[in-house]
């Protein structure tokens, strides 16, 4: 909160450049707010498209996340 003190009218003229801090909330709701990149799509050997970072390596080749069980031979 200003300190009315040194205020040199009522209309707050002189606080029209000032920014106020930040908080932690504010920074992370503005992290929040950011576009998240799109991510290369790919084909794995299961068949099926999924982002590139979801790509799992199995006995049987690459896989989505949904066939690696059956793609790894556990079963």
């Amino acid at each position: 909160m200003a300190d009315n003190t040194q205020k040199r009218s009522g209309l707050g003229i002189g606080e029209a450049g000032k920014v106020p801090a930040s908080t932690a909330e504010d920074e992370l709701e503005a992290e929040r707010l950011q576009p998240t990149p799109r991510s290369e799509m790919v084909r794995c050997s299961c068949g099926h498209m999924c982002p590139r970072e979801w790509v799992m390596s199995a006995a049987l080749g690459t896989s989505c996340p949904d066939c690696y069980d059956r793609m790894d031979g556990a079963y």
